[in-house]
């Protein structure tokens, strides 16, 4: 599934759990005309932060998006990442994620 949205907000690189996995957040804000606009918060994990790299706030970016749900002591959890983002720089740039090559059937 894709996302088109603008960059409201990106947070800082951090290490989460036991293993210390790199980690970054960003939300995205819908691209449309409605009133109230849908908002995501999309995770990036290991290498998949160099994603966001070249990317600020206020960036219009479509992002390709893996879900998956989680069970944690009885819990379920939610976890969304990107696995792909493509969009406009701040610099005016086109720019297209590395992962692009990596979706090729060959």
């Amino acid at each position: 599934m894709t996302f088109d949205g603008i960059i409201t907000y990106i947070g800082p690189k951090e290490t989460v759990w036991q293993n210390a996995l790199p980690k970054q957040s960003f939300v995205l804000q819908e691209n449309s005309d409605k009133e109230y606009k849908s908002t995501i918060m999309i995770d990036l994990l290991k290498e998949k932060i160099e994603l966001l790299q070249g990317y600020s706030v206020g960036d219009s970016v479509k992002v390709s998006l893996n879900f998956r749900a989680n069970e944690y002591n009885g819990r379920r959890y939610n976890s969304i990442t990107a696995r792909k983002i493509e969009g406009q720089t701040s610099g005016g740039s086109s720019k297209k994620s590395a992962a692009d090559e990596e979706d090729l059937p060959f």
